[in-house]
């Protein structure tokens, strides 16, 4: 099938958020290292939850726009039985 512009874009960032959740997972725990690892450990965790919270929005937003899509097929499905129905 083919995707949309939205849907794109939403996999396109998708992929920019994976990537900065893993680079800030590691520059935090590089900088909080000299604290010890418990704080750098808490501040990989703190930063990642940041990124996962953009990740689970946009993967809501896709969900969405596939629902959109489903239940326009299904309504072109419906509409064309009522058609046959009413022949």
């Amino acid at each position: 099938m083919k995707k949309t512009l939205l849907e794109n874009v939403i996999s396109f960032l998708l992929g920019i958020f994976w990537a900065l959740l893993i680079l800030s997972a590691f520059f935090f725990f590089q900088s909080f290292i000299n604290l010890g690892f418990l704080p750098a450990l808490v501040a990989v965790i703190l930063s990642s939850v940041f990124w996962l919270l953009f990740i689970v929005f946009l993967e809501i937003a896709n969900i969405q726009v596939e629902k959109i899509k489903e239940l326009k097929k299904q309504t072109r499905i419906l509409e064309s039985i009522k058609h046959k129905i009413n022949e």
